[in-house]
């Protein structure tokens, strides 16, 4: 590892630190600037900073001289700098630096560099010593982008060492987190952390210690680190294995009796007969599965695939029907406001006849009507509840909930699930996602939980029909829409950006807006997350049933969002978007009879997993096998690239490694036996320490509720 001047506070203080105190304690005047950064980042403690664990590990050599074999590869060598090219040219232009190791000629790429920084950094005349990733330019020359530009010759004496790099966020360099991580360790191999794990368990997988494996994990010793090839890492992935698993035992102990839900079925019968459709067998089987969890005593958790367009959300809504007729409230929980009120507008539509009462509630209902609508549900006058996270906040009572739908489940962790418990009287729990999840997935992210699959699309549908064309033709494309809004039917148009980006080329939606309104005028509308809720109601409500045939968005138009004459959606930048919210926003049309076509334009400088994204969407629209393809194409590195709001990822393990597909099914199998062993025999308090250090938030719940 890099060595430089410690920014810790002092060997002293450590002693009466624990891995619970806040990170602030180990931060030195330099990053007391940056804790917020850093906090966000990692977390607020000090086991948090170290469970912050590496993205991969990187070979680091020292060499006098360069050669081809160093090339992607972690060098550390001298360089004597011979000009520099910081003449203005756009804030985007990276800034050339020239220097000589020994005979060659090496470049020193500086993007989003500060200039008069750069100048005074790299001065021409001076030697400087690099350490870097080692690639090559396009006149196959040495190059260096970004270095860590050393001020110690220290870290000349690491010599053909492994080196981890981390994740970071803007503001915090990789050799500022390395530095702490080590102060950090220093509390962790002092504290006082007892062993939890069984002593068969421990013997019969060679596990070390937690500590052992966490000071392993830091000290890398294979380019595989990441993976579960090592007993370190296997161990740090049973005990987060286990922690969920042990969180989703104990709030099942909340709910060991389940409500008993049977009726005659009378409003569901009404309800039936008037739909304009009929019901596939794939449908039908899945609501008789719900309808014997339902009926069975115990509380049912049960999770509901279904491709976009395959109609879960009726499969939802004949369910709430059912434990409505029965005297019980039902909740829907939606990750987006937009989404949120289209299904009160959907589950209004086929609900009210029938006398139920749907109400919402979100962030922006405030004031008077809010009051009203929490009194409503605390006097059981509200039947449905539909709503963004504001459902689950602690000023919410429910007179009789007994059923909850969470849609888009991954975006909702075990505190969501654990909130809504204690919300109701043991309520039965329907998740449903759009997004298909490969098996092993299943396995990780819900442990035990039953799941049911929709595999038919409603009769009359017709497959979308999809091109990939290149942005060279997008004259021909508004051509093609002028054609389609002639015949009454809409246009969807989904860009990366909301705003043009000084760092980013991508479209955004404002210019082509601004572009497209030129030419069809007030037919066009622009739709993006930064608008009121409010605006975006009116916005999408015209687009559906009003004057606006084209909707200029990003990709808040992902999930949920039904306008059956909607028939073609054009990605703009496709290349830019992950093969699963491709298909996502696809979903978006073929909701109807109508043949529908989804536009991927994408620029022609494509790379090879972007090309293969592209031909997948082009050639299948089985949301199943696209889930698995986009597994394959992402492997582990490109999954974490950037964090989606809400989703689900493990610390410890990339759950969506290829090379962890083998291992973690045993391990999860195993974790779970002994989350059950546990909970039976009450032994959880052995395991306080674990949930402390797995699950601050669902922890401190838990240990105030038991």
């Amino acid at each position: 590892m890099i060595v430089c001047r410690s920014q810790f506070r002092g060997d002293s203080m450590s002693t009466s630190v624990t891995i619970f105190d806040d990170i602030g304690v180990i931060a030195g005047d330099y990053l007391q600037q940056r804790l917020k950064l850093l906090k966000k980042l990692c977390g607020n403690r000090i086991i948090d900073l170290i469970m912050h664990m590496p993205s991969y590990v990187i070979e680091m050599i020292y060499a006098e001289a360069l050669s081809p074999e160093h090339v992607g590869k972690l060098v550390t060598t001298k360089v004597v700098i011979t000009s520099i090219d910081a003449s203005s040219g756009g804030p985007t232009r990276p800034i050339s630096v020239y220097g000589t190791c020994g005979d060659l000629v090496v470049e020193i790429s500086l993007f989003n560099y500060k200039r008069q920084f750069a100048q005074k950094t790299y001065t021409p005349g001076k030697t400087a010593y690099i350490t870097g990733k080692l690639g090559t330019n396009f006149s196959g020359g040495f190059q260096f982008i970004n270095p860590q530009k050393l001020v110690s010759v220290s870290a000349m004496r690491r010599k053909n060492c492994l080196s981890n790099v981390y994740p970071l966020t803007a503001g915090i360099s990789q050799l500022t987190l390395i530095v702490t991580i080590r102060n950090a360790l220093k509390i962790l191999e002092r504290a006082d952390i007892g062993e939890w794990l069984p002593d068969h368990i421990i013997a019969a997988n060679r596990f070390p210690s937690f500590r052992e494996s966490l000071l392993a994990i830091h000290n890398p010793r294979s380019l595989t680190e990441r993976q579960l090839n090592t007993a370190a890492r296997r161990r740090l992935c049973f005990d987060e294995l286990l922690a969920e698993q042990l969180l989703l035992r104990l709030s099942d102990t909340k709910t060991k009796e389940g409500n008993v839900i049977k009726n005659d079925k009378t409003l569901i019968s009404r309800l039936i007969e008037t739909l304009p459709f009929a019901l596939t067998q794939s449908q039908t089987k899945v609501i008789n599965e719900i309808f014997r969890d339902l009926e069975s005593g115990k509380p049912m958790t049960r999770l509901l695939q279904g491709d976009v367009g395959s109609g879960k959300t009726i499969v939802a809504i004949i369910a709430a029907l059912y434990a409505i007729e029965s005297g019980y409230q039902c909740a829907v929980l939606a990750p987006t406001e937009i989404l949120a009120y289209q299904h009160y507008a959907t589950f209004s539509s086929y609900l009210s006849d029938l006398g139920v009462n749907v109400e919402i509630l979100t962030a922006s209902e405030k004031g008077k009507r809010r009051r009203e609508t929490l009194a409503s549900i605390a006097a059981g006058v509200a039947n449905v509840v539909i709503g963004t996270h504001a459902i689950i906040s602690d000023g919410v009572e429910f007179n009789n909930l007994g059923f909850v739908v969470v849609d888009e489940q991954h975006r909702f962790g075990v505190a969501q699930r654990l909130r809504l418990i204690t919300k109701g009287n043991s309520p039965h729990v329907l998740s449903m996602t759009a997004t298909p999840i490969p098996r092993t997935i299943i396995m990780s992210v819900y442990g035990d939980i039953a799941v049911s699959a929709i595999t038919e699309k409603p009769t009359g549908r017709s497959e979308v029909i999809t091109k990939a064309i290149p942005m060279s033709k997008i004259s021909s494309i508004i051509d093609s829409v002028k054609n389609i809004i002639a015949k009454g039917q809409k246009v969807y148009w989904v860009c990366p950006l909301i705003e043009e980006s000084e760092k980013l080329t991508y479209t955004c939606v404002t210019n082509r807006f601004n572009a497209l309104k030129e030419i069809f005028g007030d037919e066009v509308a622009m739709l993006h997350g930064r608008q009121k809720i409010i605006e975006k109601q009116s916005i999408f409500e015209r687009f559906k049933t009003g004057n606006c045939n084209i909707l200029v968005s990003t990709t808040v138009i992902e999930v949920g969002v039904d306008v059956p004459t909607a028939s073609v959606i054009i990605i703009e930048n496709a290349e830019k978007f992950g093969l699963a919210q491709l298909h996502q926003l696809r979903g978006r049309v073929g909701r109807n009879t109508l043949q529908s076509c989804c536009i991927l334009l994408y620029d022609f400088r494509l790379s090879e997993i972007a090309r293969k994204r592209l031909n997948t969407l082009r050639e299948s629209n089985d949301g199943f096998y696209i889930a698995e393809q986009d597994l394959l194409l992402r492997g582990g590195g490109e999954i974490l690239g950037t964090k989606q709001s809400g989703q689900k990822s493990y610390r410890t393990f990339d759950m969506c490694d290829p090379a962890n597909n083998e291992l973690l099914p045993s391990l999860l199998q195993r974790a779970s036996a002994l989350a059950t062993h546990i909970v039976e025999h009450d032994m959880v308090k052995k395991y306080d320490m674990l949930l402390k250090i797995f699950a601050t938030e669902d922890h401190a719940r838990l240990k105030a509720s038991f």
